[in-house]
This record gives C-alpha cells, sequence and structure tokens, in this order.
C-alpha cells in the first residue's frame, strides 16, 4: 500500500476508521491535530506555507540550501488508476511497453468514445471533447524554496520547472539536484534538468532515461528514491507498473511487470538494474556502510503486511504485478482462479523453511503506507539520532525513526518508536544545516491546494559549531581542496561530507591515497570505508589491480573492513583474489561470508563452485541472504554443468540453490531437478521453469510430469496443469482430459484441469497460475474441443459436484449442445451436489420447451436451484415468465422472491406490470416482507410506466429528507450473508479488509469487526457505512486535552474517571492525567473511510450488512 493510493487511506486514531476502506472521493475535513515529537529536546517549526507550495510530494536540498519541491496536481486528476477501469484489466496487464500503453490510452479515450467517457473524464481542455488529450491539461511543477535571511523561514520561492504532462504521464515523485543538474523523476522518464543562467528556472530539459511504467496499473507506485550511492552512482526505484528501457550502450533492460531499483553513472552510461522483485519502495537509503535499506507497500491483499527490505545486488524480493490481479476481486475480471503465488506460497513472509530460494524475503513485517525515507547523515539533529533511519507513514499521520543491528549476513530494527505524530508527513529530507524538513500534505487525501514544510530540530546544536562547520563545507568547492584535506575529510563525522570527498579524490584519480588508507590498520574506520569505495570507482588498471588483490585487507581485525575488502575484490573483478574469497567465505562474520561469496561472483571461476556449494551446506538455508549471495556466486562463475552435477547432492539447501542459479541463467538444466524426491527442491525446478519468462525449451518436461504423485502441493500440480495448457500439443490436451478423468485427484484440480482446456484457444492468454498476459504456442485451436466431445461421456460418468459444474460450462463454453434433457436430469437428481446442480438450471439451453420443467424446479427445497430456475425462466421465457409464476412467486424461499420480483424491471409484460403495482400497493401499506424492499424498488424504476413512477414517488415522499441514510433503509433487511463476505473480502475499490480484522487475522488498523453483529443493530451498520463520521467506533476517534499548564496532549482515551483521565499516546504508553490538570477535552469525530454508498450498489450493502451481522 502507499501513501497516495487511490483507495482511502489508513488511520488509527486520528482519522478513526468506522468500518470500511474503499476509494477516496472528494476532500475529508481538514484535521485540526496538534503535531507531538517523541524527543522533547526537539522542536517543530514551520518553513514555508503555500501558496510558495502545494501538494509536496518530494523533497532534495542542494549544498546551497535551497530546496526543491515536487508538486503534484495530476495525482487522484488525470493520473489513471486502473481501480477506476477494472474492465481494462487485461489490456493493461498485456501491456509491455511505453508505446503499447500510448497505444491502449489513446483508444479507451478515443474522441469518438467522448459520450461513454465523460462520466469519469472531465474535459480538462474545453475543447469539447471527454478524450485522451484532457490528460495533457494538468502539468506537474518543481519549486525552488530558500530561506536567504537566515530566520528559520523561507523567504523565496521560484518555479523551477512545470510541464510534464503528456497523456502517459503519472506523478512526479523524485527530485534531486546534483552537482549543477536536477534530476527528476515521472513516469515514463528520468529527466536531468539544468539552471544554465542561474535564475531559478530550469533552462535546459533532457529526457535521461525513457520506458518506466508500462502499465497503468495502480496509481501512486511511481518513479522514484532518487539518491546518490557510496559506488558515487545514481540510484533510483520504480514501482510494479514496470519498465522496459533500452541503455545508452544499446541493452534492453525489460522487466514489465515488477518494481526495482536501477543505478547508472552521472552522464547516463552503465544504466543496469540492481534489484527487482520490489513492489513500490518510495524511497532508499544508505547506512554508512553502504547497506540499501528500504519499506516496501503491500499488495493490497488480506493478511499481508508492509516489508522492511534490504536490498542487496541481485535481489528479487518475490514481488510481481501480474499478482495483484490473483485476489480480491480481480480474478472475475481475468477470468483466472484466486491463486496467488505471494500469498498463497507466503512469498511475502520474512524467511521460513522451505519459502521458495530464489527469492530474498523481507527482514521484517513493518509500517503503514510507507512513503519517505532517509538515513541522518551523521550530524543532523541530536546524538539520539546517530544512525537512525525516518519513516513517514502517511495515512496514520506519524514518522517513525528506527535503528538496525546486524542479525546474521541481514539485520533486525531495534529501537522503533514514533518520532513525530499527527501530520500528514508526504516527505521528509535532511538540510545542510542539519535540520529535518518535512512536508506536510496538511490533512487531507487529494490535491486540496494546501501544503507546508516543517522543521525538526534540536535548538540547543541547531547553532552549533559543527553544524557550521558542515554547512559551510557542503557549500565549498570541494575540487579546490587539497588531496591531504580531502583524506581527512574522509573521517568526517557527516556522511555527506565524506561522500563528496571520496568522489572528488575518485575523480582525481588518487589510487595512492586511497590504498594507504584503505589497508592502514590503524586508520579511522569509516575512512577506510570509504578509501575502498573509492577505489571501486577508479578506471580498470590492470598493474592497479594486482597490487590492489595483494593488499587488499582480507585478513584485518574488523570484520566490516574484511566484509568491504572482499565487495571491492567484486567490484574491481579482482580475479587473482578469488582465492582468498574463497578463504573468507569461512569467515566467523556472516557479512564477510555473504560478501565473499557475492565477489566470486564477479571475480571467482569454475574453481570456486566448490567451495560455495560448500558454503551453501554450511548454512543449511538458515539465512537466506548468504544463500543470495551463494546463489550469486554460483550463477557468477560456475559452469552450468556444475549446477547440473549438484542435483546429485546430498544437501537439499545445495539442490535448491543450484536451481535457483540456474534460474537466473535460464539454463534448461533446471529440468535435471525434476526428478528430485525433496517437494522443495522439485517445487524450485518446476517454478524455475514454468515463472515469469519461463525456460521454454524445458517447459515441455515439466508438462510430461502430469498426472504426477499424490505428494505434490498445489503449487506444483497447477503449474504442471498450466504447462500442458501453454505447451499445447496433442498429447497436452489428453493429459488434460486425463487428468480430468481422474477420480484419485483432488477435485479443484479436476476442475482446473478442465478450466485449461476451456482456455486452449484463448487470446489474449492470461497464464492460470501467475495472471501474466502470455502468448500461447502454436496449435490446433480446434483440438480442446475435439478432445472433450469426443470423452464427453465418460467425462460425466467421471464427474460430480465441482467437477461436474466446472464440465457443464466448459460444454457451454465450447458450444457442445447437451440439450436440456440431460441438465434436467442433472438438476432434479438429489444424489448431486448443489453446486452441479445449480450450474445444470443455468446452462439449460436449447430449442425444446423447458419452460415447465423450470416452473416445476421453483419448486426445489433448495433455495439456489430456485433462483436459478427463476432466472433462466426470466431469460428464456420472457413472455411468459411473469404468468408463469404469477400465483406461485410468493411461496417460493426469499432469496428466489427477490430474483423474480428482480427480473421483473426487465419483464415487458402486462401479468409482470400488475404485479409490480401490487407489491409497491403492499409496501406503501406496510404490508410488503422488508426483505422484498430494495428489489420492489429497484424493478418498478426500471420500468418506463407513469402508474409506477406514482407509486415511487409516493414511496420516497415518505422518506425524510434530512435523514442521510433514508434512502438507504430498503438495505437492512433481505441479505445474502455468503455475498457480503464476498464483497467484504473482494470488493476492489471498498477492500474492507485493507483496515478491518473480521475474526482473528490481526494486522489491521480499523476496528475490529469480530463480535459487532451482536453489539451493534443494523441501523447503526447501515449509518457507519453510509455517514462514517457519525459513528466512530469506540478506542478510534482521536482525543486532544489541553492542559492547565499551557501544554496538549493527544491519544486514544483508555479510561476515564471523576478522578483522573488514562489517555494512550501514540507512542502507547498510558499516562495518567489527574481531573485537575485538565482545562479541556476534545474528541475528533473524522473517518478516513468514504461513504460506502458511492462505491456500492445497494444490494451489495444490504448483503455486507448481513454478513456483518453474522460476525
Amino acid at each position: 500500500m502507499n501513501y497516495f493510493t487511490s483507495r482511502a487511506l489508513r488511520s488509527v486514531w486520528v482519522l478513526g476508521m468506522t468500518l470500511g476502506l474503499g476509494q477516496a472521493l472528494g476532500q475529508n475535513p481538514r484535521i485540526q491535530i496538534p503535531f507531538e515529537l517523541h524527543d522533547k529536546s526537539l522542536r517543530l517549526t514551520e518553513w514555508a506555507r503555500q501558496p510558495m507550495l502545494l501538494n509536496p510530494v518530494a523533497l532534495s536540498f542542494d549544498y546551497e540550501g535551497r530546496l526543491y519541491v515536487v508538486e503534484t496536481a495530476r495525482r487522484g486528476t488525470v493520473d489513471i488508476d486502473i481501480r477506476s477501469h477494472k474492465e481494462w484489466a487485461i489490456d493493461d496487464l498485456s501491456s509491455e511497453t511505453i508505446p503499447q500503453l500510448r497505444r491502449m490510452f489513446r483508444a479507451k479515450m478515443a474522441p469518438e468514445l467522448s459520450e461513454q467517457n465523460k462520466s469519469w473524464l472531465a474535459d480538462r481542455n474545453g475543447d469539447g471533447s471527454h478524450d485522451w488529450r484532457d490528460l495533457m491539461a494538468v502539468k506537474e511543477r518543481i519549486h525552488l524554496l530558500q530561506d536567504t535571511d537566515d530566520d528559520g523561514r523561507a523567504d523565496v520561492a521560484k518555479l523551477f520547472a512545470e510541464g510534464f504532462n503528456q497523456e502517459i504521464n503519472g506523478v512526479m515523485a523524485g527530485v534531486l539536484p546534483h552537482r549543477g543538474d536536477v534530476f527528476a523523476t515521472i513516469y515514463p522518464d528520468v529527466w536531468k534538468l539544468n539552471d544554465i543562467n542561474d535564475d531559478g528556472y530550469a533552462d535546459k530539459r533532457e529526457v535521461f532515461f525513457h520506458g518506466f511504467g508500462v502499465h497503468a496499473a495502480f496509481d501512486g507506485h511511481d518513479l522514484h528514491g532518487l539518491t546518490v550511492g557510496p559506488d558515487g552512482k545514481l540510484y533510483f526505484s520504480v514501482g510494479d507498473n514496470g519498465f522496459s528501457v533500452r541503455t545508452r550502450e544499446g541493452r534492453l533492460l525489460h522487466h514489465p511487470n515488477t518494481g526495482g531499483v536501477l543505478r547508472c553513472n552521472w552522464d547516463g552510461s552503465d544504466l543496469e538494474v540492481f534489484a527487482t522483485g520490489l513492489r513500490n519502495v518510495q524511497e532508499l537509503a544508505f547506512d554508512e556502510f553502504g547497506n540499501l535499506f528500504s519499506v516496501d507497500n503491500d499488495g493490497d491483499i488480506r493478511e499481508e503486511r508492509e516489508r522492511f527490505v534490504y536490498i542487496t545486488e541481485g535481489s528479487d524480493s518475490g514481488w510481481r504485478l501480474n499478482w495483484q490481479f490473483k485476489k480480491g476481486g480481480w480474478p472475475g475480471r481475468t477470468q483466472t482462479p484466486e491463486y496467488c503465488p505471494w500469498i498463497d506460497e507466503k512469498l511475502w513472509l520474512p524467511h521460513w523453511p522451505g519459502q521458495a530460494a530464489y527469492i530474498t524475503p523481507p527482514m521484517s513485517e513493518f509500517s503503514v503506507g510507507p512513503g519517505g525515507f532517509k538515513y541522518n547523515p551523521g550530524t543532523a539533529l541530536n546524538d539520539r539520532y546517530k544512525g537512525a533511519f525516518f519513516l513517514c507513514e502517511f495515512p496514520v499521520q506519524k514518522v517513525t525513526a528506527f535503528k538496525t543491528e546486524p542479525q546474521g549476513a541481514y539485520f533486525k530494527m531495534v529501537d522503533e518508536h514514533i518520532f513525530l505524530f499527527g501530520m500528514m508527513a508526504s516527505a521528509i529530507n535532511f538540510g545542510p544545516d542539519g535540520s529535518l524538513y518535512v512536508a506536510n500534505w496538511d490533512g487531507k487525501w487529494q490535491p486540496n491546494e494546501l501544503g507546508s514544510i516543517w522543521v525538526v530540530d534540536d535548538p540547543a546544536i541547531r547553532k552549533s559549531e559543527q553544524r557550521k562547520q558542515v554547512a559551510k563545507l557542503l557549500r565549498s568547492d570541494f575540487g579546490s581542496h587539497t588531496n591531504s584535506f580531502l583524506v581527512y575529510l574522509l573521517a568526517h563525522a557527516d556522511q555527506r561530507i565524506r561522500l563528496e570527498a571520496q568522489f572528488e579524490l575518485a575523480r582525481r584519480d588518487r589510487f595512492d591515497e586511497f590504498l594507504g588508507l584503505a589497508t592502514n590498520p590503524n586508520g579511522d574506520r569509516l575512512a577506510r570505508v570509504h578509501a575502498m569505495w573509492g577505489l571501486g570507482q577508479l578506471d580498470a588498471d590492470q598493474q592497479r589491480d594486482k597490487r590492489l588483490a595483494k593488499r587488499l585487507p582480507f585478513a584485518d581485525n574488523d570484520a566490516e573492513i574484511r566484509a568491504q575488502a572482499a565487495k571491492l575484490a567484486g567490484t574491481r573483478l579482482l580475479t587473482s583474489a578469488a582465492p582468498r574469497l574463497m578463504d573468507l567465505l569461512h569467515d566467523k562474520s556472516a557479512r564477510v561470508r555473504f560478501h565473499a561469496a557475492m565477489a566470486l561472483g564477479q571475480a571467482g571461476s569454475r574453481e570456486s563452485t566448490s567451495n560455495l556449494i560448500a558454503l551453501l551446506e554450511r548454512n543449511n538455508d538458515k539465512d537466506a541472504y548468504i544463500r543470495h549471495a551463494a546463489i550469486m556466486g554460483l550463477a557468477g562463475s560456475a559452469e552450468p554443468e556444475q549446477l547440473i552435477a549438484s542435483s546429485s547432492h546430498g544437501s537439499a539447501a545445495v539442490r535448491v540453490a543450484a536451481v535457483a542459479a540456474l534460474r537466473r541463467l535460464r539454463h534448461t538444466g533446471a529440468e535435471k531437478f525434476l526428478n528430485d524426491e525433496n517437494e522443495w527442491v522439485f517445487r524450485e525446478a518446476v517454478s524455475a521453469i514454468h515463472d515469469d519468462e519461463s525456460i521454454l525449451e524445458a517447459l515441455p518436461s515439466v508438462a510430461n510430469l502430469l498426472p504426477g504423485s499424490d505428494r505434490e502441493s498445489e503449487a506444483i500440480t497447477r503449474r504442471l496443469l498450466s504447462a500442458n495448457l501453454r505447451v499445447g500439443r496433442p498429447e497436452n490436451a489428453q493429459r488434460l482430459i486425463d487428468y480430468a478423468l481422474d477420480k484419485t485427484k483432488p477435485s479443484t484440480m479436476r476442475a482446473e484441469a478442465l478450466l485449461c482446456l476451456r482456455d486452449w484457444n484463448r487470446r489474449p492468454f492470461v497464464d492460470r497460475v501467475e495472471g501474466r498476459v502470455r502468448t500461447l504456442s502454436k496449435r490446433d485451436d480446434g483440438l480442446a474441443k475435439r478432445l472433450v466431445e469426443a470423452n464427453l461421456q465418460e467425462l460425466f460418468e467421471a464427474a460430480n459436484g465441482e467437477v461436474l459444474a466446472e464440465l457443464i460450462r466448459l460444454c457451454e463454453r465450447l458450444q457442445l449442445n447437451l440439450g436440456a434433457g440431460p441438465l434436467l436430469i442433472i438438476a432434479k437428481s438429489e444424489s448431486q451436489e448443489l453446486a452441479a446442480r445449480v450450474q445444470a438450471v443455468q446452462s439449460i439451453a436449447g430449442k425444446e420447451n423447458f419452460t415447465q420443467p423450470l416452473v416445476d424446479l421453483t419448486r426445489s427445497r433448495h433455495s439456489q436451484i430456485q433462483v436459478a430456475a427463476v432466472q433462466k425462466l426470466a431469460k428464456t421465457a420472457p413472455e411468459q415468465f411473469a404468468e408463469k409464476l404469477s400465483g406461485k412467486w410468493n411461496k417460493l424461499s426469499e432469496p428466489a422472491q427477490q430474483a423474480f420480483i428482480g427480473s421483473l424491471g426487465r419483464d415487458i409484460s402486462d401479468e409482470g406490470h400488475k404485479i409490480l403495482s401490487r407489491t409497491l400497493a403492499s409496501l406503501l401499506g406496510g404490508k410488503l416482507p422488508k426483505a422484498l424492499e430494495l428489489d420492489v424498488v429497484t424493478a418498478a424504476k426500471a420500468r418506463q410506466s407513469k402508474r409506477l413512477k406514482q407509486f415511487i414517488k409516493r414511496y420516497e415522499a415518505g422518506q425524510p429528507a434530512e435523514d442521510p441514510i433514508a434512502q438507504y433503509r430498503a438495505t437492512l433487511a433481505g441479505g445474502d450473508a455468503a455475498k457480503g463476505k464476498q464483497v467484504y473480502e473482494n470488493h476492489v475499490a471498498a477492500q474492507c479488509v485493507r483496515c478491518h480484522d473480521a475474526g482473528g487475522q490481526g494486522n489491521q488498523v480499523g476496528p475490529e469487526l469480530a463480535g459487532i453483529g451482536e453489539r451493534v443493530d443494523k441501523e447503526y451498520l447501515l449509518r457507519s457505512l453510509i455517514t462514517p463520521n457519525s459513528e466512530i467506533a469506540k478506542g478510534f476517534s482521536v482525543t486532544i486535552v489541553e492542559l492547565t499548564n499551557g501544554k496538549s496532549l493527544v491519544g486514544r482515551v483508555e479510561k476515564q474517571t471523576n478522578q483522573s483521565l488514562s489517555l494512550v499516546p501514540p507512542q502507547g504508553k498510558t499516562i495518567e492525567i489527574s481531573s485537575g490538570e485538565i482545562k479541556k477535552i476534545t474528541e475528533t469525530k473524522t473517518s478516513v473511510m468514504p461513504p460506502m454508498g458511492a462505491l456500492l450498489t445497494k444490494y451489495q450493502l444490504r448483503d455486507l450488512i448481513s454478513y456483518l451481522e453474522t460476525l
């Protein structure tokens, strides 16, 4: 979940969630809550406010103290979000390049579709047409702010750049000034801007790179995270809208279905993918040892959370955009099963035994809506926050601080606490003055013509000599400093100064100074680290590299120095250092072993393989990052035959890593592991061949494994079935038939085999396991139909329940006429499972007269069959429908009565009109069952009848105009709890489960709903859904307590008596306040949840209320 998602975002106390989560529509009232800092020695002051800036998204200072602020106007206005255009899902998934996306936009929003699109697409350019050109009417901006008189408030604001408003542009989300240039990011481009004449406006613009954001997908998943790496390169992050980018050297970086981190030189050369598998890391932060961290947004899927991630080179964190569409209401759009590897195979969780080996899992679950993310450069704030990271959690109005400690080859989070509470902070950054600058969105969700920048600092330190020195050094021309002074600065307390000194020495090619410092055991630790980073920046030189390989401190007493030496050996491709690196695989420090293994992937050779395999065996999959490093080492140095030979190794941890390495190489040798007796290794091999871009040459080997064995997991079986569908040969179709016939196999998988046959010639083809759009292999399109027809009798004899229902649907899809007779037999058979009987009724077709049998089925003792029969009658016998059921409908089950009345809205007969007139009269007379009220009113409104309109007018006149829920009261009775559960769990816009726990899942930030049906009545539920602010759940409102000493406290009231009040502040530790200390208590009444009446139909509301009542 990202902090600018188009659904309403989450809040615990500040915004008082009531019942659900949905698309944000318009503005919520501005919330006046005093900001609160955890560290009472710090102070918070306002630095700038609108009109200097509006809707701030990203912040970055240059060393002159000028703040570049990215402002968005496209967010929520013209930035297309697939959740608002669910019918585009497959077309959007099919896009893999920017030209394809542009064609889709122009087709979906063509001028000739203006009338169709005007309900959602405003005519922003005023040309009278609602089309794609209107997306170009809204511009993004970068403002330049400065405090020129050093009074603590900005006094200069200039428009540095604006525009970036092509139809495929997203939201500008990143900015970084660097040595006179300003880099900015907005889909589909990374921009390089330059103010040539120093007038505060960008005179020169260059598209640095193009091709990011190849899907519309979810808005807020932007191009961002611009930062300077310790290797002197430009790093940035891209959301899971994916990319297909051509480098300056002509290489194609094609990752259309995932997010990641990329890096390049400042001249644009050597653009490369650093890491993949991320969903949407907003910003990146390096610590003082060059470790890259971020917090990734969750997948908006139930039971899953945001994740704290350590982003290492070559890592794959596991996320794929297509998995977004495998849960939560999307499978109905893509016609794929609700099976999502991310969730069902537990890829999103921190490391657990048996987890897929090709990913680098997160270190922990963490955060709510992560956004801005920065690391203290060393001299900012105060000593309390040295070594601390700061994260904006926009939805819950807080900035969190934490530190890290080593844990094996990775890290754990420590000292995590709320740093700043009460502010909708969208971005943060440190100024050259050492203060932390925080962008405040100003209490609302959508762009709102408001915005401010606040400063956090310690007044006791802010004007210290150290701070003054840091600001002066950062402003200075590092090119004018002597070599010795620059070497001295490599030990400075501020990371920014150390890096600038390092980069200048590297520009001067000061190899000897770097080497002397790096190898000096008495030198400053950080200076030695920077010296090694500087060595890594220098151009390759054979003679120098020989010296490096001999002198690097591989045996230093400091494990961090050994680790950095190993890393440098890899960066410099020091093949002669490979023996030393292999020795380091036995180092007592896991971090050293990690970097040594990584380096062997760059500087090793086939001789390294046995050592890396031994490391994997010793690790035994206990440390996932050691595993990743060894896989990178093997992928980079081992010959494929060596990896294949590992298939006979006794350690499953070794074999699974060999598969993961072959996957990276996309080598067919992975099929050698398809016979592995260990289910974990076998699954890894099947996944390696089947998933992502696939190892297509080996896919038939996976297909040949069907029907498989009883020991296989669902993950494996689904891929075996899918492989047969994708390979598409006659023998593959026959295998699917045979599997469907096999009564020993799970019914769900047998039904899946039939669905694979249904999709045999489907185009565009959506992968049934992964959900990505693929190109099917060349095949006989009619083969599936002929085989099903040839085996039809056997299939029906072997089928029951779920399999039989799917078989009936398959015949309907393939246009195999079963005739009404056989289907009626199934429908009437009490020995058949209900799902199959209902499907039989729904599929009845043909020339036979089956009206009377359908009427007979309305007398079934099963309500579901009654409903199916009523709906089928309405569709197949519209002239007779009302008459046939005229005297019988009120004896049907309640759901069948609703179906009958609802169908009358489409009925054109006189009898139907009479029935509606009578039921409306009963409604007005108070005699109609409440469960039918919504159906009667809806059906009557659908017919063009003066008489019925008069009834409706009288009905509406009886509803109090001042009561906002009056028009919804018909939803209080007659709901279907099962359908309501589907709304609760899967509605794409509402997504109630994103905030609420309906019974033990945990990790939710809205009120727990378990037991709510016993605590409140239906009217309370309805009012909470329609007017969320009117019913704030206890404990989820914010209370502001003003004290007699002038201070204010904010939190949740836990308990209140005449003598005292117990307040739980954001930090969580209860404060006891005596009544005598309290001047005033104010409870806020604001909910982040938008009115559900704008997102759900009345039928969905009725079902949802019915479901909530069961909790």
